[in-house]
């Protein structure tokens, strides 16, 4: 090659990372995927029937057990703002939490909520998320033991449990024993996307731990049984409004086990991966494919359909009453890992 002219330039397909918007759309697109696939799998004529099934009887509790739901969450997590340093009033916290949902369906949506109290209240973003850390942690050992009564009595359902039990008791080993958590920091350090969350994560650990370790955490636990509780009786009425004669405990199981699939799919509220595991497991236990397929799918449109209907709601009162900044900067706040920073004028 002449010494005059340059290698020509590759001007193949740019990697992804050269595409923030299409990075950003990759995980709906996935999620999507599945749920397509599912209802092509089961047929859209034969779903359609399948969910003309349902009976509307049953539709107020469960749009009540949903709105429900979000007000045990909010009440929850007030005493975990306060112990946090974080002084909002029980009905700030419920408005707040509820306004979250707005956004619960993009990716790191329920951070929203944490963006929202921070915003509000002028602490930093860390404390807030710390308080939502906890309050799932604990979410989530009450769902495993929910599910347990069921998966005593089948091996499969017993291993899936177990791990998942496992899984948990992990971070939270990780979060309480120092030398661990420095192992994951390290690793964090290594990845260039990651680095610069470390302090936060330091603080976000310190706040945790401390969360975990006070007696009222406990005690206000009772609340995350009977939000858990909830959740799953209205899955349940969803599943009686079909014709399907699950018992409450099968179907704390079923939801459990697709709750944890939806959480480890890291898809925005657990999208896709939720409707698949739900739709197997519901096979498992003699469902027709139409069946579980529009049982799945009315479970997701009770949860985060009329949970982001409620969130907006919510969202436009609280805007007005707590000043709040646009919708879109609060968003734009949680897809850049909400900084700590604040805008010096917020947007009308």
């Amino acid at each position: 090659m002449s010494r005059g002219r340059r290698a020509p330039r590759n001007r193949g397909v740019r990697p992804l990372a050269g595409h923030p918007r299409l990075r950003r759309l990759l995980p709906y697109l996935l999620a999507a995927a599945v749920v397509l696939a599912l209802v092509l799998l089961a047929q859209p004529a034969l779903l359609a029937r399948a969910a003309s099934r349902f009976q509307p009887i049953y539709a107020p509790a469960v749009a009540a057990l949903s709105l429900l739901y979000y007000g045990l969450q909010g009440l929850r997590w007030h005493p975990l703002l306060r112990a946090a340093g974080i002084r909002l009033s029980w009905s700030r916290a419920v408005v707040l939490n509820l306004a979250g949902q707005a956004a619960g369906l993009l990716p790191g949506g329920e951070l929203t909520r944490a963006v929202l109290v921070s915003e509000v209240s002028g602490k930093e973003l860390a404390d807030a998320v710390s308080t939502i850390t906890v309050q799932e942690l604990i979410s989530t050992l009450v769902v495993i033991a929910v599910a347990a009564p069921a998966a005593a009595t089948r091996p499969l359902a017993a291993l899936g449990v177990g791990l998942a039990l496992a899984g948990t008791l992990l971070a939270l080993l990780v979060l309480a024993w120092g030398r661990a958590f420095e192992v994951v920091l390290r690793l964090v350090g290594r990845l260039p996307l990651l680095r610069r969350l470390a302090p936060e994560l330091e603080r976000l650990r310190d706040q945790t731990v401390r969360l975990l370790t006070r007696w009222d955490t406990l005690w206000w636990s009772a609340l995350n049984v009977l939000q858990v509780a909830v959740t799953v009786t209205m899955f349940w009425l969803l599943l009686r409004g079909l014709g399907l004669g699950l018992g409450w405990p099968v179907a704390a199981l079923i939801y459990a086990a697709a709750h944890l699939a939806g959480a480890v799919s890291l898809s925005p509220g657990g999208l896709g991966g939720f409707e698949a595991a739900c739709v197997a497991l519901l096979l498992g236990f003699g469902v027709p494919l139409d069946l579980a397929v529009a049982a799945a799918l009315l479970q997701r449109l009770a949860d985060k359909g009329l949970g982001t209907l409620f969130g907006v709601a919510a969202y436009a009162w609280a805007r007005r009453a707590y000043h709040l900044e646009a919708r879109r900067v609060v968003l734009g706040r949680v897809r850049d890992g909400g900084g700590s920073d604040r805008r010096a004028s917020r947007e009308a």
